[in-house]
């Protein structure tokens, strides 16, 4: 192997073989799903989850960075394991809003490209929305596709003020030019927000309330 393949292969770059790229940053491109699982599994869960069938279950991301950074290390490993699922939110690399829009840039660049290599390898695959501050929308919605099913959640969002108006903001901007068929939506409601006629599902955090189950369809 050339010194030139490994550096390649350090980067995950030979992921991108046969991938449309889309933006001015060249974002991985995903195609729409419209699957609906019955419910969401953090990723921290999969490998404890026993049981040969299919699962109607997605799996998400909604976790902290550190566990699942190893989907980026290696995202073939996990192909077979979450095959098991229904289908599979992409990895939600952190974007806050205090960190340099180039580490944002590079998550969302990581996010779409493991959501890219998934779906190649026949996992059903729900865009993940991120987004920080507004200069953070000139990239966080490239690759992303339009009249589809997408994921968000508002875990940490609602107890920080500043946060929450900018979840507003940018969920308000994703309704705008994505026109999301279906939002999946991981953790409490956002109050008051004008989802502009578009139908959402909620999905409880279990980590917060363990004591309910199921979830409510607006």
């Amino acid at each position: 192997m050339s010194e030139r393949d490994r550096t390649f292969n350090a980067y995950n770059l030979p992921l991108l073989r046969d991938v449309e790229l889309a933006g001015a940053c060249d974002i991985p491109v995903l195609a729409p799903c419209d699957e609906v699982p019955d419910d969401l599994v953090g990723f921290n869960y999969v490998k404890s989850l026993r049981g040969g069938d299919l699962r109607r279950d997605g799996v998400h991301f909604f976790l902290d960075d550190y566990q699942f950074e190893r989907v980026w290390r290696r995202p073939d490993l996990y192909v077979r394991m979450l095959a098991r699922f229904w289908c599979v939110l992409t990895p939600d690399f952190s974007l806050y809003r205090d960190m340099p829009l180039a580490v944002q840039l590079h998550n969302v660049f990581r996010s779409r490209l493991i959501g890219a290599f998934w779906q190649r390898h026949g996992l059903r695959v729900i865009p993940t929305l991120q987004w920080s501050t507004p200069e953070s929308f000139d990239f966080v919605f490239d690759g992303l596709p339009e009249r589809s099913t997408v994921a968000v959640s508002t875990v940490g969002v609602l107890t920080d003020p500043v946060a929450t108006a900018l979840w507003r903001l940018g969920m308000s901007e994703a309704l705008e030019r994505l026109r999301p068929n279906l939002v999946l939506l991981y953790g409490l409601p956002m109050p008051d927000f004008d989802w502009r006629g578009t139908e959402w599902i909620r999905y409880e955090n279990k980590t917060i309330e363990r004591m309910q189950h199921g979830r409510t369809r607006v």
